[in-house]
């Protein structure tokens, strides 16, 4: 075989790792910088050290309850370089991560986050709710990024029917703020139901610009819902301590505005149907009482006719009663005065031997006026005699 008069890439990546190994130096490094980019996947710690003018990557495994910094915070890490042969990446495996002093924007962020706390403008009575079914939707992030692509998938997958307008910004760099004031200010104007202002992750320097004052005091004076959706989970901007809602990632924002026409319709037939059945069942439960209530009024009704009808009746035989007691009171009374008449009839007492005498035609009973030699007639039963007075004597 013949000599070569080069190498492979493993091979070189073979020999600096060896070079690493030998050096003892590099097993125990104490390094200082700023913390940036910090995550933690189960259970490690990734993040990148930077200073001025270079960075490195950082892995720090099975950080279980140990301290786990944040990002802008400067740190001392000691660790081991390693240099992995595949990739031919150099990184520091970290044996101990402690504060070493807190970066510039790191200390400048959180004297403002308090002094911002001091005032209010975080607290949970000022915010505005976000409305269940927004049709008009403004969403403030770079038409150029993955962020709005995100929310626009998940939009698409419930309806077509919301109303979305995009305000092109830039979301990170020297610029970012100025279009982001601008468009929070455009935004808050135009009758939109809800603002989203969004935007992917990023270290913790791409994402500084929304912790600026001049935005946070600009959506706290909105009068439109802003939900913030910048970074990832565990990405906090001072932006998303004044929005109105939080959201973890720009999935998470529009899943919180989506919502499935399909799934609010079936809602309001449910509701239609419950509100049908329940009027059906008033209906049905009124008819019935009514029916009851009328067959107790009818009950009652009746008896209390019948209660009266018995008084009727009672009164009506009692009158018949009175009545026929007093006829027969005024038919004996009748009877008397009918036997007494009779009685006292001149006929009844012509048939006992009594005799009317009348002068003149007149029926006389005292003979003081009637002078002597007077002819008077005298009246019997069947017949009467005419005479003549011849004397008077005094009985």
């Amino acid at each position: 075989m013949p000599d070569r008069d080069y190498i492979t890439v493993s091979e070189l990546n073979y020999y600096i790792n060896r070079i690493f190994e030998a050096e003892e130096l590099l097993h125990n490094v104490p390094v200082t910088g700023e913390v940036s980019g910090c995550s933690v996947i189960k259970g490690n710690c990734y993040f990148t050290l930077k200073d001025e003018s270079s960075q490195i990557k950082i892995v720090y495994f099975n950080v279980g309850e140990r301290f786990i910094p944040s990002n802008g915070e400067k740190v001392l890490v000691r660790g081991c370089v390693d240099y992995y042969q595949p990739s031919g990446q150099i990184s520091l495996k970290a044996y101990e991560v402690k504060r070493f002093g807190v970066g510039m924007l790191y200390a400048k962020l959180q004297e403002l986050k308090e002094n911002l706390n001091k005032e209010g403008l975080f607290e949970e009575s000022h915010k505005n709710p976000i409305p269940d079914f927004p049709a008009n939707i403004g969403i403030i992030t770079s038409v150029k990024g993955a962020a709005l692509q995100d929310i626009f998938s998940t939009l698409g997958r419930y309806n077509s029917k919301q109303n979305i307008s995009v305000i092109d910004v830039r979301v990170q760099g020297e610029n970012c703020v100025k279009d982001v004031f601008e468009a929070l200010i455009n935004a808050d104007h135009a009758d939109f139901d809800v603002i989203l202002l969004a935007r992917g992750g990023g270290s913790f320097e791409d994402l500084y610009p929304f912790n600026n004052e001049k935005l946070v005091r600009t959506i706290y004076n909105m009068n439109t819902p802003v939900i913030t959706a910048i970074g990832h989970e565990t990405d906090y901007t001072l932006c998303d301590f004044v929005s109105d809602y939080r959201a973890i990632t720009p999935t998470a924002a529009a899943e919180k505005i989506a919502f499935d026409i399909s799934i609010e319709r079936k809602k309001i037939f449910n509701i239609l149907k419950k509100i049908k059945n329940s009027v059906n069942s008033i209906y049905s439960f009124e008819k019935e009482r009514l029916i009851s209530d009328m067959e107790d009024l009818s009950d009652e009704a009746n008896y209390l006719l019948n209660e009266k009808y018995s008084v009727i009746r009672n009164l009506i035989n009692f009158a018949k009663i009175k009545i026929e007691n007093s006829y027969k009171i005024k038919q004996e009374k009748l009877l008397n005065i009918n036997k007494l008449l009779d009685s006292l009839s001149p006929t009844k007492l012509i048939e006992k031997g009594y005799f009317r005498i009348a002068h003149k035609n007149i029926i006389i009973n005292n003979f003081s006026d009637v002078p002597i030699g007077s002819n008077i007639v005298i009246i019997g039963n069947n017949e009467k005699i005419t005479a003549k007075i011849t004397r008077k004597e005094t009985i």
